[in-house]
């Protein structure tokens, strides 16, 4: 578990949580507010799924079906300036500490999720990602120790 936290507010523009998500390599982080009680969870898919417009929306607007990288080019743009509350998945599925490591990875693999957030009372308290598991495996092993 990570307890070195990124995170983003409610109120942070979308456009900077994706500046985050790139200089820190991420899919995900999560929302918080100032009293570090989760208020959601903002993924990348949380972004291009607000960026894809629904069934309904293409069959309103045929012109969406002659230039949909442009459009979508737009939407990305347009949700850039959005409130991270906006965009974000407001009830994250997320994990105990007490949590065991079979039932995190279970919940990571059936639910396809990358990382999870950890929360104690209602409080985040760390982040849970798959590259953990990977590093857990690796301590002790020769490849680990010569880096």
């Amino acid at each position: 578990m990570h307890r070195d936290l990124s995170s983003v507010s409610e109120d942070d523009h979308v456009l900077d949580a994706v500046h985050l998500l790139f200089s820190q390599r991420l899919s995900g982080v999560p929302v918080v507010r100032d009293d570090w009680v989760l208020a959601g969870y903002l993924s990348e898919k949380d972004i291009l799924r607000k960026a894809t417009p629904t069934y309904l929306e293409v069959l309103a607007q045929s012109s969406f079906l002659d230039d949909t990288e442009g459009n979508l080019i737009e939407r990305l743009k347009q949700i850039g300036n959005m409130k991270v509350k906006d965009v974000m998945n407001p009830d994250p599925i997320f994990v105990r500490p007490s949590e065991s490591l079979m039932t995190v990875v279970d919940l990571m693999l059936r639910k396809g999720l990358k990382r999870l957030p950890v929360v104690e009372g209602r409080k985040l308290v760390g982040v849970i990602d798959r590259g953990g598991f990977c590093e857990f495996m690796m301590e002790g092993s020769e490849f680990h120790e010569t880096r």
